[in-house]
């Protein structure tokens, strides 16, 4: 997985009291026929996503939310 994937789930498990190994092996176990890599992304999306709920969302134009995340995960090339 990519760095910041990483980074994003080690975050969730800093949070949570968890090591990486108990986030994982949950997952696993949940994820049924799906793959382990494409599961743990849906979890760290659905995680930040019940995080946010609607806080945060500007009515007028773009958000400060998409634009951070726009520049972490797509980075404008200078």
């Amino acid at each position: 997985m990519e760095p910041y994937i990483w980074e994003s789930l080690k975050e969730i498990c800093e949070r949570e009291g968890m090591t990486l190994n108990e986030i994982c092996t949950q997952i696993d176990q949940r994820k049924g026929e799906a793959n382990l890599t494409a599961s743990i992304r849906v979890f760290i999306v659905s995680y930040y996503r019940t995080a946010i709920g609607v806080r945060g969302f500007s009515e007028n134009g773009p958000s400060s939310i998409l634009r951070k995340a726009m520049d972490d995960a797509v980075p404008l090339d200078d």
